[in-house]
């Protein structure tokens, strides 16, 4: 017999699956929060930046906000662009962690230190199989982008070179700087396809490179040195300051063709809901985490598990805004990724575009000139 029963585990406590976690717990349903790390955030090397509306739907206190940004900076090799902006910055583990507790505080139990080794379906049930077995009506995997849900059951986000980035980022002590705006720079010497950033916090910097796998062409960890120390517009700031970590992570750059299955749904990182562009995420990861939240109680309460039951997640995804702006981004990345073989800066006259708004005015034009 299993040690445990639930009727939703959500797999990673991560923005996505904390937010899911607490929807369902909040509606009275058993909910198990299995986080392989001992503390939600622990090992997250993300950047911590969050659209200010975004943060407020959490319902977090302002004591998680590390600095109110109001501008971002964006260094190209022709010049530099800066606009404005209404973020702020987080430490994720902090973040994460308040996040996990949100959920607890509805009902949810949150099992950390607990890795998932492998997820089966039954015609009655999901049994979860880590250090103890666990049994429930549903799965949501919010595991990120080396998902469980792809390799076992074939949904979700699949890593590839053209789909995937490889960042590199460190904390970097700064105390009482006086920073307050998110910097991207975007230069060959930094990322054949991508960006290396400054996202400033309190008493600290968040300094990191990321690149698409398939144009990596030096160690990513020896590209980071160099915007640390030798590249100059970053390195006359940072050259010299005392790194505190360093870490490595992988993010998706494609959405996810399928996200949902019998008794199980996909989420954040581990669904492709990441900007192909920018790498962003949190905000599409929690507002995804509210959205299979509410589909698991209405399937909770029907009391249907069913792969056509659960295919209305997908169904309302693909209306969100969230989707609708990763679908554009992508499509865009496709494009500028195939010009690339004829013009080595397609990835930053992308950026730009994208940045400018240029992109966004132009898709409103069509869908004005479109209307009847």
């Amino acid at each position: 017999m299993p040690e445990k029963r639930a009727d939703v585990v959500v797999i990673g406590a991560g923005p996505a699956g904390s937010t899911a976690a607490r929807v369902i717990a909040k509606r009275g349903f058993i909910v198990m929060l299995v986080e392989k790390e001992n503390n939600p955030g622990a090992a997250s090397v993300c950047a911590g930046g969050i659209p200010m509306k975004t943060f407020r739907e959490t319902g977090l206190s302002s004591d998680v906000i590390e600095k109110f940004i109001p501008e971002g900076a964006y260094y190209y090799p022709w010049g530099e662009q800066h606009l404005k902006l209404n973020h702020i910055s987080v430490c994720r583990n902090l973040f994460d962690r308040k996040l996990a507790e949100k959920a607890t505080e509805e009902g949810a139990e949150l099992r950390s230190g607990m890795l998932v080794e492998d997820v089966r379906v039954k015609n009655d049930r999901v049994v979860i199989s880590a250090r103890e077995k666990i049994e429930s009506e549903l799965v949501v995997f919010a595991d990120g982008p080396n998902t469980l849900a792809y390799r076992k059951f074939g949904i979700g986000f699949k890593p590839k070179a053209d789909t995937t980035y490889v960042s590199v980022a460190c904390e970097i002590e700064w105390r009482e700087n006086s920073l307050n705006c998110f910097e991207f720079h975007y230069n060959h010497a930094i990322s054949q396809w991508g960006y290396g950033w400054i996202f400033p916090k309190r008493n600290t910097v968040n300094v990191g490179v990321g690149c698409l796998y398939s144009k990596l062409s030096k160690n990513i960890i020896e590209l980071l040195h160099y915007m640390l120390n030798k590249y100059p517009p970053t390195a006359r700031k940072l050259s010299g300051r005392r790194m505190l970590w360093m870490g490595s992570a992988l993010i998706p750059a494609a959405p996810a063709e399928r996200i949902f299955g019998e008794r199980m749904l996909v989420v954040g990182d581990a669904a492709g809901m990441v900007d192909p562009v920018s790498g962003g995420g949190i905000e599409h990861a929690i507002n995804a985490g509210r959205l299979a939240g509410d589909v698991c109680v209405n399937a909770l309460e029907e009391g249907d598990f069913s792969h056509s039951s659960l295919a209305v997640y997908q169904n309302l995804w693909r209306k969100t805004e969230d989707h609708a702006h990763i679908e554009l981004n992508h499509s865009l990345s496709s494009m500028f990724l195939y010009l690339s073989k004829f013009d080595r800066n397609a990835y930053i006259k992308m950026a730009f575009a994208v940045n400018s708004g240029i992109i966004r005015n132009l898709m409103t034009m069509m869908r004005l000139f479109m209307m009847k």
